[in-house]
């Protein structure tokens, strides 16, 4: 028996017996049958997960060493690869996560609404009701004061031009502010906003010989008066006005569509400037701020146009969605946010007002005049919780008329450099927007065709082709598409499945446990004291070499 020719060997090199074990251990390693009996159970445990392939050849006892080597060293590459091609996935769908692509190229026109044309006059108020206008909103007793009306006269003169991000309009009065502070206090009480609104030009006043699609209509109809961050104008299409608003609830086809493209399907307007009743005290450049807008928006940006000119402008556009799959991701991932995520950290809008990106900026205009004055220019915005600016206010706005021009928008502060901080509005873009791209085409009329003392422009907007594109953004991986990717990949490399996953988990938390605990509460069970020739004796007995 192997047992008694290492006993022979034992006593043949030795004269103790107690170095009996000493010796075992140098020329062999022994394990007793307690560790055997773990080792064969995971073994045993090992080989019910017959989803992963090559797990069996490897721990079966019949296969070859070189065997075992090969399939664990394929083994280790299959899962190399699929970790190194998962972490490609892995990193797309965190750090790339959408794509955008054409949906449509032809989308037609009937489609998408007509824009809205808001018109602004360079001099918002006609000065012809300026008298009536003092005479209604001053007290007797301010009207018998010279500095009293002279200070109600400028704040006029500058609401005339004033709009948002141009306050230096406000230089005048804010320099009669420091020696007539109580005066402006005096003039507490009148409120400018309803000043401009009875002095602010009519549409028969301005527009004449109008025509929508070809066919000639009463420009009233067509045009009706609006706030707007330009101050008070005249605006098409629009449902920002209380006659638009009401057009739109009983006229299912309002905003208004075209069918076609080109300059008999749009709208044509002549615009009077009238600037012998501009205020006597203005000095700006004439003509007309023209903005054209998707419906539901408050205001954007305007484009200037100059006097006795023929203006034509044609309009293309583009639509981009975003995919209802895109929900899964946040607004700062997809750099949008839909208009019924009211829970989202982003969204904010004006009252009663859908989510739209220009919307959110003038929700963040009010809060920034806010926090500099503790006022907003009620003229700009629709009705809000925010107490409207009087007369002793506006030389706040003028002082902070650097930091209300600046817009920090999310993500300009790591390529922008602003010499001063102004007003920071983390807004993005609705996920569904419409935008218009227009061409301006403007040309002189001759003076032989301009009457005296009327400078005019003829106005025109169209489309330019009778179809649109439109873009959607849609996630690279949806959930499904990960899970499918992720499967597909652990098939190919690994032969794993969910199930093969389950047997794993399985092994790892119940076949394991199952036979490490008692195994470690046999080996750290405390032994009995002294270690005699006949406790080693029987260890002996009781233990096989491997």
């Amino acid at each position: 028996m192997l047992f008694e020719e290492n006993y022979k060997y034992v006593r043949k090199n030795s004269s103790k017996l107690l170095n009996f074990m000493t010796d075992m251990k140098v020329r062999k390693k022994i394990n007793c049958p307690a560790t055997l009996r773990f080792r064969k159970g995971l073994r045993d445990d090992a080989l019910r997960i017959r989803t992963v392939h090559g797990v069996e050849r490897v721990l079966l006892k019949t296969s070859k060493k070189i065997e075992r080597i090969l399939i664990f060293c394929v083994f280790l590459a299959a899962i190399y690869f699929f970790l190194h091609i998962a972490s490609s996935i892995a990193h797309v769908f965190r750090y790339k996560p959408m794509r955008t692509v054409i949906s449509h190229l032809h989308y037609p026109i009937y489609k998408i609404p007509f824009p809205e044309i808001t018109i602004c006059n360079q001099n918002r108020l006609n000065w012809q009701r300026y008298e009536e206008a003092k005479t209604k909103f001053l007290l007797d007793r301010h009207l018998a004061s010279e500095e009293h009306v002279k200070i109600f006269r400028e704040a006029v003169n500058a609401y005339d031009t004033l709009r948002f991000g141009h306050f230096q309009v406000l230089k005048n009065l804010t320099d009669l502010y420091g020696s007539s502070s109580q005066i402006f206090e005096d003039l507490d009480y009148v409120n400018l906003t309803h000043v401009v609104e009875f002095m602010a030009w009519k549409c028969d006043e301005m527009f004449s010989a109008c025509s929508w699609l070809n066919i000639t209509h009463d420009c009233c109809e067509l045009f009706t008066q609006r706030k707007s961050q330009k101050g008070m104008c005249l605006s098409f299409n629009t449902i920002e006005s209380k006659e638009g608003a009401l057009k739109h609830v009983l006229d299912p086809f309002y905003p208004w569509r075209v069918v076609n493209f080109g300059a008999t399907n749009g709208l044509h307007a002549q615009i009077h400037i009238r600037e012998g009743w501009h205020s006597p005290l203005s000095e700006n450049v004439k003509g007309i701020l023209v903005m054209y807008t998707e419906p539901y928006v408050w205001s954007y940006l305007h484009r200037e146009v100059p006097t006795n000119t023929r203006t034509s402008i044609s309009i293309d556009a583009f639509l981009r969605t975003h995919h209802s799959n895109t929900r899964f991701f946040s607004s700062d991932v997809r750099q949008c946010t839909f208009e019924d995520e009211l829970g989202s950290l982003y969204y904010k809008s004006l009252p009663n007002r859908k989510y739209m990106y220009e919307n959110c900026q003038a929700e963040c205009e009010q809060e920034f005049s806010m926090e500099f004055c503790n006022c907003t220019v009620d003229l700009f915005y629709p009705p809000s919780r925010f107490p409207p600016c009087r007369l002793k206010d506006l030389p706040c706005l003028y002082r902070h008329d650097e930091k209300l021009k600046v817009f920090e928008q999310l993500g300009e502060m790591e390529y922008v450099k602003f010499s001063q901080r102004g007003m920071y509005c983390p807004c993005f873009m609705n996920c569904k927007s419409l935008r218009y791209l227009s061409d301006f085409r403007i040309q002189n009329i001759p003076k032989s065709e301009t009457q005296q003392n009327d400078s005019h422009i003829d106005f025109a907007v169209y489309f330019l082709w009778n179809t649109i594109r439109v873009y959607q953004t849609k996630p690279v991986y949806t959930l499904i598409d990960l899970m499918a990717s992720f499967g597909g990949l652990a098939g190919l490399c690994i032969g794993c499945s969910l199930i093969g996953i389950m047997e794993f988990l399985y092994f790892l938390f119940f076949d394991l446990t199952k036979r490490l605990v008692p195994h470690v509460q046999l080996m750290t069970k405390p032994k009995d004291k002294g270690t005699d020739l006949k406790t080693k004796r029987i260890c002996v007995k009781e233990c096989q070499l491997n």
